[in-house]
């Protein structure tokens, strides 16, 4: 990835399309693999499992997503604007419980095989060995109190920007900023982690040298280590997005 992944809306690698669920594969990165996903009234998702080796987050866009952990199942709903975080060997599934359709990013840090594992599924192949997603465990796993839903930490607030944290593990670290216009950033890179952003409100610009990205709301950008760049927001409006470094540092 030596130039920018640039992911517009509805542009992702699809995974599944149907009426009632929509899944596009956003980022395909060792430290990081990313989906998103539109699920209908009553959708289900997946069925109870747990990761050994990686975290399981759901940033919810639009509606509401049900969370169902530890071995019984129990409902934990996630409403629009919140993360749930779901550390290794914590029993879960989720589906779409309500009544309208709900639109979510789906975060797997590191990415552990995620990618090709859906991959698989949508061309009827049978799922790499390697892929790290187990069936419950004989013990019941990890107590589902170790699971994350909602929770920030602002981490900056000043004058035309505001930084919340929202997770931050070793794998993963997710802000949330906003900005007012004009306000931007100075030309960085990052040697040791992979950025990604998502734009979830306004307008973002990106510059790399000469050149120069604006991107919209439901825009995903994938950014490798040691890739010098500055983001901005050009205005009229304030720029919401989120700001994942994987590995966290």
């Amino acid at each position: 990835m030596s130039t920018p992944i640039v992911i517009p809306p509805a542009g992702g690698e699809i995974i599944g399309d149907a009426p009632d669920r929509r899944v596009e594969l956003l980022c395909d990165h060792g430290s990081l693999h990313a989906t998103w996903s539109r699920f209908a009234a009553g959708r289900d998702g997946a069925d109870l499992h747990v990761h050994h080796h990686h975290s399981d987050l759901f940033y919810v866009l639009d509606g509401e997503l049900t969370l169902r952990l530890g071995v019984a199942g129990d409902a934990v709903v996630v409403p629009a604007g919140t993360l749930a975080r779901v550390p290794p060997l914590v029993v879960h599934g989720f589906r779409n419980a309500s009544e309208r359709d709900v639109r979510y990013l789906n975060l797997h840090a590191p990415g552990r095989q995620f990618a090709n594992f859906m991959r698989a599924l949508r061309d009827g192949q049978p799922p790499p060995d390697t892929y790290d997603q187990h069936p419950l465990p004989p013990d019941g796993g990890r107590p589902t109190s170790e699971a994350v839903v909602g929770g920030h930490e602002p981490l900056g607030d000043e004058p035309g920007l505001r930084v919340t944290l929202l997770a931050d593990i070793e794998a993963l670290r997710v802000t949330e900023v906003r900005c007012d216009p004009g306000v931007g950033s100075t030309t960085q890179a990052h040697a040791d982690h992979l950025r990604c952003l998502y734009v979830l409100d306004g307008e973002l610009t990106l510059t790399m040298g000469d050149r120069r990205m604006r991107a919209e709301p439901g825009t995903w950008l994938g950014l490798a280590p040691g890739l010098p760049h500055a983001v901005a927001c050009p205005g009229p409006a304030p720029v919401r997005y989120l700001d994942m470094r994987a590995p966290a540092r």
